[in-house]
């Protein structure tokens, strides 16, 4: 993202950003779920981190990566790596030619079964600033096309799209609309996979006046939502929030302390099966993507 963007995740002592809780974790009273835990991050080196690279979001059978990268002549764009097992490095980086341009790419969320893919773009044709755009393809060997904008759910501050979840339904999304320079996050939900997601409803029991909350990622079953916040000028950390059924809000936030370090960490993205996490950070001394082992601790 841009660096004007690097807010929209980081570290909230004590908890999540909620409204009117004053930062600490919002609690509604259901049991707290088992949590998550998770090994070494491995620095996915074979992207070249001669580069940024950030964002990260994979296809379910973890073969494809899609990411912003600022390798290239026109700065942010959008790239995918394949790879032949997900036991395996990462083959080097292609450019999604297709909808990456001279304007700025950013934010690439591709659906679990590779045909869809969602982007941020400031190119013509927009709402204005950063608008989510979508692109189709009907096998995952065919080029990407029917390149549309989004345009019920963008405005014209920065809109940026993260990959749909609750069974492809509900699409978690971060906006400026209501904190101006601050992210908040949103779900635009959507009858069917084959339907456009309707308004976006910011998820007010995490939102903040002084806070960027975003890059959020929400479970296929859409009761656990992984996400980045900060307050304005911090560093970003990663938080888990948790509800009993998809009516509810979300509660329980906690931080992922096996992750978060004082470096920036954002951009969550858990595997289907909750084995593999991947996220963004700049430990190494520039934002990069790594992945590591996660499960649920027992009890």
């Amino acid at each position: 993202m841009r660096s004007h963007s690097l807010l929209l995740v980081g570290l909230i002592s004590g908890g999540a950003i909620g409204a009117g809780c004053g930062g600490s974790v919002v609690d509604v009273g259901e049991p707290r779920p088992a949590p998550y835990r998770f090994g070494t991050p491995r620095l996915l080196a074979e992207l070249d981190t001669t580069y940024a690279n950030q964002n990260p979001t994979l296809t379910s059978d973890l073969l494809d990566l899609y990411f912003t990268s600022d390798r290239g002549s026109d700065g942010a764009d959008v790239w995918t790596a394949h790879r032949a097992s997900p036991g395996d490095p990462f083959d080097p980086p292609t450019l999604v030619a297709e909808v990456s341009t001279p304007m700025y790419e950013t934010s690439p969320a591709i659906s679990l079964d590779g045909l869809s893919l969602y982007f941020g773009s400031d190119r013509d044709g927009g709402a204005g600033a950063i608008d989510i755009w979508s692109a189709t393809r009907p096998d995952r060997t065919a080029p990407w096309g029917g390149i549309e904008n989004l345009a019920a759910i963008n405005t014209a501050t920065n809109d940026i799209p993260r990959p749909p979840g609750q069974h492809g339904l509900v699409m978690p999304m971060a906006s400026e609309r209501d904190t101006p320079n601050a992210y908040q996050s949103y779900l635009a939900a959507r009858t069917a996979v084959d339907q456009p997601f309707g308004a976006p409803k910011i998820i007010s029991e995490l939102a903040a006046a002084d806070a960027s909350v975003a890059d959020a990622f929400l479970s296929d079953d859409g009761l656990t939502l992984l996400y980045a916040a900060a307050h304005v000028g911090t560093k970003p950390d990663l938080f888990v929030a948790w509800r009993a059924s998809t009516t509810d809000r979300f509660s329980l936030a906690t931080p992922l302390t096996d992750l978060n370090t004082a470096a920036d960490e954002r951009d969550p993205w858990l595997s289907p099966d909750g084995a593999t996490f991947y996220f963004t950070s700049d430990r190494s001394g520039s934002l990069q993507i790594y992945e590591a082992p996660a499960w649920r601790q027992t009890r």
